[in-house]
């Protein structure tokens, strides 16, 4: 896109790398001196900034850098893989995670962004990429006569107010986007749900950090803003693209692990809700609390046809002409893809030709499938296509019984119980010799991520384990697995409710009542032992050196519970000070009944000094003579 830029006069800085023009001073939209000037160092002395880089995931310690490093972000744009050709504009291109993904692609893209230093950035993020152009301009005053195959506006519509001018800035972008479309050219963009489900459930507004912010409408003059799906649609139809298909990506497009079709929104034989609510806890700006659960709202927002019009965020893409992007029959993509490039997985949901549901699992683009599949005594196995199972996760029974006000330990032993009977069958079903289970038993080595998660309940009751990928040749100890399962769920649940009196609130106390009471004992050193086997297998899925599980956090409160206890504590002043008030207005009533009384008693004495001092008075002008 060289040329492209050539022809409207702009300058190669050569020191950076970016074209711009010379006089151009930037816009002031920023992450922050800091995190800028550390996202930008950490890029620069990296040897290894492609999407998939293990040497980068090593930065992702807070936020910003997930956002900016992390593989997680090119998930936004897999989905559209089929359409991804030829020549591309990405507006607003950031520190450039989206960038490198396009120009990975084999693209010739031109990455416009209005921030000098991030420009800069990304041009450093794709600086072996020959077909990567990055242009450092504003777009309103970006000059060009070239039209491109696709345009990509992720997480930038919602800023027009801020650099396009005119009565409706998101419009006049549009309408300028629109002219610089081929006639068959396709717009992507992603953006925030105003209407999201989360922030109904008090998650603060992207933009704002303030909650209400969107839902309410407090949007006001040159600030960024987000909208509702049928308000996006009119935007997009009266700026010339009429013809447009949303996608939901969750938990939002920020860092979306499954994206749902509009076909897979509808179908009745598919569970969208399941990857809906199974996203929750993956949301890394998910507050500490909601006020509802997000993981039992979702099925029933599926239920009732809203999975689009409430997920968290939208993908659109748009276009002047009629005609399909997303392949009739794709009902859901879902992505593992923080993991070594080897172990990545992309899984397809779509129809087959009969009208069966398939899953299709393979590497995504751009990961590399040539390192080792093993290490030690673990390894990986990507999983054949299969059939879709249509149920409901055994996880999902979980967190019904601790997103229920007054659950008890005991309702989760049963629970567990029932998940050891499962395996129990399952490994019978199998061939195994085991006629029970229990302290030290020892499972076969691809049951090493049989968690409720992987148990499908289908509408019979028959349980299914799906998505065997990890092993063990020295086979999976039974009290591991049960300890594994437990870390696992507590880990996804976003909102514990509060429990019946007296239950263990903290993930140690509630992990070691749950296996005491099934029989089984754990020590210090039994969870040492268990670490150190999470810590082998997270060295090895993640490609990291380091190990990732040293520490399980024991007092740490089960999630929400603080916030539950804090609201226990908040009714229990406001019951306090209610009875002070109703013990205050009870000594005000009679302490008034008390003046009430002196009130009279002196307007009664009055009238007996009024009487006497009369009698005085006659008495001085010689009227009559007092009585004695």
């Amino acid at each position: 896109m060289k040329n492209v830029v050539e022809e409207a006069n702009y300058i190669l800085d050569p020191a950076s790398g970016v074209w711009m023009s010379p006089i151009y001073e930037g816009i002031t939209y920023s992450d922050g001196d800091e995190v800028e000037t550390r996202i930008g160092s950490i890029i620069a002395n990296a040897s290894d900034v492609s999407v998939f880089s293990t040497e980068l995931r090593e930065f992702c310690v807070d936020w910003p850098s997930l956002y900016h490093l992390s593989s997680t972000r090119a998930n936004v744009l897999r989905p559209f893989e089929p359409i991804l050709n030829g020549d591309v504009l990405e507006i607003g291109a950031g520190c450039g995670a989206i960038t490198r993904y396009l120009g990975e692609r084999g693209l010739n893209v031109l990455a416009l962004e209005g921030s000098p230093r991030r420009a800069a950035i990304a041009r450093s993020r794709t600086r072996d990429l020959e077909s990567v152009t990055v242009l450092a301009e504003k777009f309103d005053q970006f000059q060009c006569a070239h039209q491109f195959d696709v345009i990509t506006l992720i997480g930038v519509l919602e800023y027009a107010s801020l650099f396009t001018a005119g009565d409706n800035p998101h419009l006049a972008m549009l309408d300028r986007v629109r002219s610089l479309l081929k006639p068959d050219g396709k717009l992507i963009v992603a953006i925030e749900n105003q209407l999201g489900l989360k922030y109904f459930a008090g998650a603060p507004e992207d933009h704002h950090s303030l909650p209400m912010y969107g839902v309410e409408g407090r949007y006001r003059g040159k600030e960024a803003e987000t909208f509702g799906h049928q308000v996006l649609l009119g935007l997009l139809a009266s700026a010339g693209l009429p013809y447009c298909e949303t996608l939901a990506p969750f938990p939002d497009y920020k860092m979306p692990i499954s994206v749902i079709t509009e076909e897979g929104a509808s179908a009745s034989d598919f569970d969208a809700a399941a990857l809906a609510w199974q996203s929750v806890g993956k949301d890394p700006q998910l507050p500490d609390t909601t006020s509802f659960s997000l993981e039992l709202a979702w099925p029933v927002v599926t239920r009732n046809a809203l999975t689009i019009e409430l997920a968290n965020s939208f993908l659109v893409v748009a276009s002047k002409q009629a005609g399909k992007s997303i392949e009739k029959g794709c009902l859901a993509f879902h992505y593992s893809t923080d993991r070594a490039p080897a172990y990545c997985k992309e899984t397809i949901f779509s129809r087959d030709r009969r009208g069966a549901i398939a899953l299709a699992c393979h590497l995504p683009s751009g990961s590399n499938g040539q390192a080792a599949l093993e290490r030690g005594k673990l390894s990986y196995r990507r999983p054949e296509p299969s059939l879709y199972v249509l149920g409901v996760p055994l996880s999902y029974r979980f967190v019904k019984i601790v997103a229920s006000p007054g659950w008890s330990i005991q309702q989760c032993t049963e629970y567990f119980a029932n998940y050891l009977d499962i395996l129990l069958t399952s490994l019978r079903s199998e061939g195994s010799a085991l006629t029970t289970l229990g302290q030290g038993s020892v499972l076969p080595g691809d049951y090493l991520d049989a968690t409720p998660a992987n148990i499908i309940i289908d509408r019979s009751g028959v349980a299914s384990l799906v998505d065997r990928e990890w092993y063990s040749s020295e086979g999976v100890p039974l009290d591991y697995l049960l300890f594994r399962s437990i870390m696992s769920l507590l880990g996804s649940v976003s909102r514990f409710a509060a429990p019946a009196d007296g239950e263990p609130t903290s993930r140690g106390g509630f992990t070691l009542a749950i296996m005491g009471r099934l029989g089984f004992s754990a020590d210090d050193k039994d969870i040492a032992a268990f670490l150190e086997l999470e810590s082998d297998l997270g060295a090895f899925s993640s490609g990291s050196a380091s190990r990732r599980f040293l520490t399980w956090s024991p007092e740490q409160s089960l999630p929400g519970l603080d916030a539950s206890n804090a609201v226990t504590s908040l009714e229990a002043r406001l019951a306090a000070t209610l009875e002070a008030k109703e013990a205050a207005e009870k000594w005000a009533y009679s302490r008034l009944a008390e003046v009430e009384l002196l009130r009279a008693e002196r307007k009664q004495l009055e009238a007996s000094l009024g009487h006497r001092l009369m009698r005085v008075l006659r008495y001085c002008t010689g009227r009559r003579r007092p009585n004695a």
